[in-house]
């Protein structure tokens, strides 16, 4: 029985022993899985701030190419920016399968190796936001991770519509909409930072609280195990170590006194000193004198626990006096000692200041460019009314530029350009602002210099320029330059009456001769006219908007008696906001002059088009319906296209359809012109010329336009029966078009006499006001039968 006793209390004792070692064990065991589940959040956080560096230089790198394929339209630039693209795009791969239900973790650590990530590091990242992305700081970094997925598909979305896009407005447009992405990814870049470093500065802190605890516990349990333990504190440093030698931003380590006591090797190779060279040695000495004091009041606030951490970008003097950009995040460490992160930004900067220098200056010449001169003035304009000083702004054009581009090519014209900018910056101040602000346009702002002191520096360089030779290729061209000047004065209402003004006496000194300059005058009356007609543009554009054009038609009738024909010319009118119609000699001439007819010519053949359309027993009976077009519209290549494309959608037969153009037209560019009647001739269209004969050049150049109808200007028709004159000019113009065998027309005919003179020397049309006055589209629309001249005058007369 004693020996049973004895049995039973060695196991009791056994158990007694083996319980509270058993609870070591777990004890140890917790400790060493905590440890280690601690070190591995480290390492795994560390990763993540160095992949966000990666991200954020793939980011730049992305925008800076983005922005100098708008510029250079050089598809390696593209290339580029789709490469530093993927980065970003497979980060955010990884991000979607590490959020999926299930998690795909396979995939998460595929895209995080394909986001240039250490592959040793993707299955810690994964790990990470797996089983910690709802504590505190990750949770954030986790939002601001996920919050970029907008803005970086909205970039591989403005890449690929930079791709498939060559129109200048829609270029600058996606790169002003690139900038605000840009700026919205670095607000995002620096959240997710911040977050990730008060993750690692925070569990820095309570790993090493947590483990002198346990320690101490295991201390006083089982010294036995005490080694073992200490063993697995030592794995643990060691892989810090490991993780603070291998990380790829710098990492410094500063006692209170800003001291540096140790540093990894990204920082020494960032500075370009050797370990050694760095520790002892206060950190404020490798800080760039100018931005010493950047960050004293931070550092403060550090000490006083007022905040946890800030970031500033500095400047670095390197072992080789070199100067470094770095983007520096400082935290408190381990008692009064500070943690700094250093991360290279150089290359980020240097990006970032072309990017600027980009936007703000002309890549050819390398002057200024339009939106810089115009903020240059702004300011100027504010000086001069806070200081009552005066100054000029000169708008410069080249005259006859684009000869040169045209026979020479457009590198003769780029070097001329350069030239030309050569000789402009030697006639001017230091002060003076020179920028380009058109292909051929220039802007020079004038500070303090009046309005007869600008006369005198605008004509040094007008004849700087007449003087200066320029020779492409054995071809010697003559170079010169219209300057509109523009005071700038406290009473100056704004910037764009300046520009407006500048632009429009430039342009009268071209209209005037060229070669010449000309200041702008609120009481000269040129001015005042062209300010009209600039604002007579506006007009016009807004009331395509607004659908406020409408047509008007005037009969063409046989002049010989018994004859029949439905035709008619369609006549363009605006009518005003408030219902006024508005005659076309006042709004046509503007349009002409600033390039926004051809708007109205497209508006004109594309409704008329439509309402024969709409009337085909109409379009049937008719003869031919005349409309106008203007000479801007047939030097557009694709204006030719449009009007194929509108006889074909309306299925308007080409024979039906007379485009009338007037002679000036023509021989502003007869060779577009040849080219537009050639191919719409081809289809069948008929031409009349228009305003015949009041041109020098008219029967030179009549037997090589394919014109079936020569329109006799008025001023020879309207007093025919009194002018021996004009009914000489009239009878000339009439015999010639019949001996080509081209039909001529007779406009202005504003009585039975003249009808009857025309009639006598074989007219075979009239036009005029004593035969038809114009008349709504819709009203000629309604008639379906072809009418003698008597019917006519007798109704309409």
């Amino acid at each position: 029985m004693s020996s049973t006793i004895n049995n039973a209390s060695k196991a009791r004792w056994r158990l007694e022993l083996l319980a509270p070692v058993l609870g070591l064990l777990v004890l140890v065991a917790t400790a060493v899985g905590f440890a280690h589940t601690v070190a591995k959040i480290q390492f795994a956080t560390a990763a993540y701030v160095s992949g966000q560096s990666i991200w954020s230089r793939a980011q730049l790198a992305t925008v800076y190419y983005l922005d100098r394929y708008a510029l250079t339209g050089d598809r390696e630039d593209l290339a580029r920016a789709r490469e530093w693209l993927t980065i970003p795009l497979a980060d955010r791969v990884a991000r979607q399968a590490m959020a999926a239900d299930p998690i795909r973790v396979e995939q998460a650590e595929a895209a995080l190796i394909r986001g240039r990530n250490h592959p040793e590091d993707a299955a810690d990242m994964v790990w990470l936001l797996r089983y910690f992305s709802g504590w505190g700081p990750l949770r954030q970094a986790a939002e601001v991770w996920e919050a970029s997925d907008a803005p970086i598909m909205r970039l591989q979305s403005i890449t690929e519509a930079m791709a498939h896009t060559t129109d200048p407005r829609a270029l600058a447009a996606l790169r002003e909409e690139l900038s605000t992405m840009n700026r919205r990814l670095n607000t995002q870049t620096e959240q997710f930072r911040n977050a990730m470093i008060e993750a690692a500065r925070w569990m820095a802190a309570f790993l090493t609280t947590v483990s002198v605890v346990f320690l101490v516990v295991i201390i006083v349990i089982a010294g036995l195990l005490s080694a073992w333990i200490l063993r697995v504190l030592r794995r643990s440093e060691r892989r810090f170590r490991a993780i603070f030698e291998q990380a790829a931003v710098g990492i410094a380590q500063l006692d209170r006194q800003g001291v540096i006591r140790d540093t990894n090797p990204a920082f020494n190779q960032i500075l370009g000193r050797s370990h050694e060279q760095l520790v002892g040695r206060r950190y404020r000495d490798l800080v760039h004198p100018e931005d010493a004091a950047k960050g004293d009041e931070f550092r403060d606030q550090l000490r006083r626990h007022e905040r946890s951490s800030y970031t500033l970008e500095l400047r670095f003097s390197c072992g080789d006096g070199q100067v470094v950009w770095g983007r520096v995040t400082v935290s408190l460490g381990q008692g009064e000692e500070f943690v700094v992160i250093l991360e290279d930004i150089s290359e980020s900067r240097r990006l970032s200041m072309e990017l600027s220098h980009q936007a703000t200056h002309d890549a050819l010449t390398g002057l200024f460019n339009r939106r810089a001169f115009e903020h240059r003035l702004s300011e100027t304009l504010g000086r001069a009314r806070t200081e009552n000083s005066h100054h000029t702004v000169a708008f410069i054009d080249l005259d006859q530029f684009k000869v040169v581009n045209d026979t020479s090519g457009h590198f003769a014209g780029d070097q001329l350009l350069q030239q030309v900018v050569g000789i402009f910056r030697n006639c001017l101040r230091e002060r003076d602002m020179l920028a380009r602000i058109g292909g051929d346009e220039f802007g020079v702002i004038l500070e303090h210099c009046d309005p007869e002191l600008a006369i005198r520096v605008a004509e040094k360089l007008r004849m700087a320029l007449d003087d200066m030779p320029f020779s492409w290729e054995g071809t010697d061209y003559d170079i010169s330059c219209s300057i509109g000047l523009m005071p700038i004065s406290p009473d100056t209402p704004d910037v764009e009456h300046l520009l407006k003004s500048a632009d429009i006496a430039c342009y009268l000194a071209k209209e005037h001769g060229r070669n010449r300059v000309r200041l702008s005058s609120d009481k000269d009356e040129a001015q005042r006219e062209r300010l009209g007609q600039m604002q007579w543009v506006n007009r016009v554009r807004t009331a395509l908007a607004e659908d406020r054009l409408f047509l008007e038609a005037q009969r063409i009738v046989p002049v010989r008696e018994g004859q029949l024909a439905l035709c008619y010319e369609v006549l363009v009118r605006l009518r005003t906001e408030t219902g006024e119609v508005v005659p076309p000699g006042v709004f046509l001439p503007a349009a002409e002059r600033f390039g926004a007819v051809h708007q109205i010519d497209r508006w004109v053949v594309r409704e008329v088009m439509r309402q024969l359309a709409r009337h085909p027993e109409h379009l049937a009976a008719l003869e031919s319906c005349h409309i106008n077009l203007s000479g801007g519209s047939l030097d557009q290549v694709e204006f030719r296209t449009f009007v194929v494309d509108v006889l074909r959608e309306f299925s308007i037969p080409p024979e039906k359809i007379c485009f009338e153009i007037t002679e000036t037209a023509v021989m502003h560019n007869l060779a577009e012109a040849l080219n537009f009647m050639e191919l719409l001739g081809g289809l069948g269209c008929q031409f009349a010329l228009d305003d015949f004969g009041t041109g020098l050049s008219s029967f030179s150049y009549l037997r090589r336009l394919p014109v079936n109808c020569l329109k006799i200007d008025g001023v020879f028709v309207r007093d025919i029966v009194e002018d021996e004159t004009d009914r000489a000019m009239v009878r000339a113009i009439n015999e010639i078009g019949q001996i080509l065998g081209k039909q001529t027309v007779a406009e202005f005919v504003e009585t039975e006499a003249a009808l009857l003179w025309l009639r006598t020397i074989g007219v075979d049309g009239a036009q005029g006001y004593g035969i038809h006055r114009p008349c709504a589209f819709e009203l000629i629309l309604q008639e379906t039968q072809a009418r003698d001249t008597a019917t006519i005058m007798a109704k309409h007369g």
